[in-house]
C-alpha cells in the first residue's frame, strides 16, 4: 500500500466513478482499476462495490476512507513542514497579548505558527492594554494581542481584527443581581466594580471604566483593580464586588457554583461586545510578523 493508492481510492470515492477519477489523477482507467484491486488485496477485504453501471462504498471502505484522508493530511503537512525546517527560516518574535486572553483562540494560533516556523523561537508578555503598547512601543514586544482601543488611538500601528467576544457581567451566585436573565448598565450602577487592570494603572485610565461611563451614564464605583482573571473571579465569587468580562476570560469559571455570568445588553437590548485585535508597529521589519499574519488569515 502506498499514497498513490490511497489517493486513487480517495478519488473514486469521491466521484463514485472510475473514469472520473482517473481523470482526476491522469491516470488510465486501467491503471486506476489495477491500483484499487492492489489496495484491496493489501487490505485485506472489498472497500468498493462496482459494476458497469454503478461505484459505491462497502462499510469497510466507508471506514477506510476516513483514515486515508487523515493519512493523505498528515503527510501532506509532515511535508510541509520539514520544507519549512529545511528552508532555514529562523529568528525570534515576542508576542504580548491581553490577561485572560490565553484561554481562547490565541493558543491555536501561536501553536500552528510553532509548528509551521520551529526555528523561530517565540517568547510570550501578558499584560493589559495599555502596558502592552507601552511595552511595543518600546521595542520589548513585536506584535500583540488586545482589545481594540474603546477610546485612544494608536495610528503609529497596524491593526488587524480578529474577534468579536460578548461581554458578561461577572458577579457572585448570592448577588440578588445573579437571579436575572441579563442586565443592562443602569441596573449596575448602584454595584462595587473589580476592574481587570494592574494595581498602579490609575482608575479613569481603565476602558472599562469609558465604556460603562459613555454607554450607563455613570462612572463605576471602583473597588479594587486586578490584572490576574484567576484573582479576580475569586474576589468575585466571595461577593467583593462584580465585573464587566469579555466571554474567553470566564471560559475555565463557568460550572463554578459561586459565580454567575450574565449577558450585557445595551439599552436598545443588544449585546455588548468586544473585539480583539492583532497591532504592530508599521516601521518594525521582523519577517516573523509576516509569517504569524499569514496564519491568521488562514484561520
Amino acid at each position: 500500500m502506498n499514497l498513490n493508492q490511497l489517493e486513487y481510492f480517495i478519488s473514486v470515492a469521491e466521484t463514485l466513478s472510475f473514469t472520473k477519477a482517473a481523470q482526476r489523477c491522469y491516470i488510465s482507467q486501467t491503471a486506476m482499476t489495477q491500483q484499487i484491486k492492489a489496495l484491496e488485496s493489501t487490505v485485506g477485504v472489498p472497500l468498493l462495490i462496482r459494476d458497469k453501471h454503478h461505484v459505491e462504498l462497502t462499510n469497510a471502505g466507508k471506514t477506510f476512507l476516513k483514515e486515508a484522508r487523515v493519512i493523505i493530511d498528515r503527510c501532506q503537512k509532515a511535508l510541509k513542514l520539514a520544507r519549512t525546517s529545511a528552508s532555514g527560516i529562523e529568528g525570534k518574535i515576542t508576542i504580548g497579548f491581553i490577561s485572560g486572553y490565553g484561554q481562547s483562540e490565541f493558543i491555536d494560533v501561536v501553536q500552528a505558527f510553532h509548528r509551521l516556523y520551529p526555528n523561530i523561537q517565540i517568547s510570550l508578555v501578558k499584560g493589559n492594554m495599555s502596558i502592552l503598547f507601552e511595552k511595543m512601543e518600546k521595542g520589548e514586544c513585536d506584535v500583540i494581542f488586545t482589545i481594540s482601543p474603546y477610546r485612544q488611538i494608536y495610528n503609529e500601528y497596524e491593526h488587524v481584527y480578529l474577534h468579536t467576544y460578548p461581554l458578561l457581567v461577572a458577579l457572585s451566585a448570592s448577588n440578588p443581581l445573579s437571579s436575572k436573565k441579563d442586565l443592562i448598565y443602569s441596573q449596575l450602577e448602584n454595584e462595587d466594580f473589580i476592574i481587570m487592570q494592574p494595581y498602579r494603572r490609575a482608575k479613569d485610565e481603565a476602558e472599562e471604566s469609558m465604556l460603562i461611563y459613555d454607554r450607563g451614564g455613570f462612572f463605576p464605583n471602583i473597588v479594587s483593580m486586578e490584572g490576574d482573571p484567576e484573582v479576580l473571579l475569586t474576589m468575585i465569587s466571595i461577593g467583593l464586588g462584580i465585573s464587566i468580562l469579555p466571554e474567553y476570560v470566564i471560559r475555565l469559571s463557568q460550572k463554578n457554583p459561586n459565580l454567575a455570568f450574565l449577558p450585557l445588553l445595551r439599552e436598545d437590548g443588544t449585546k455588548e461586545t468586544m473585539d480583539v485585535e492583532l497591532s504592530y508597529p508599521k516601521d518594525n521589519y521582523n519577517p516573523a510578523i509576516d509569517h504569524l499574519l499569514e496564519i491568521i488569515k488562514n484561520k
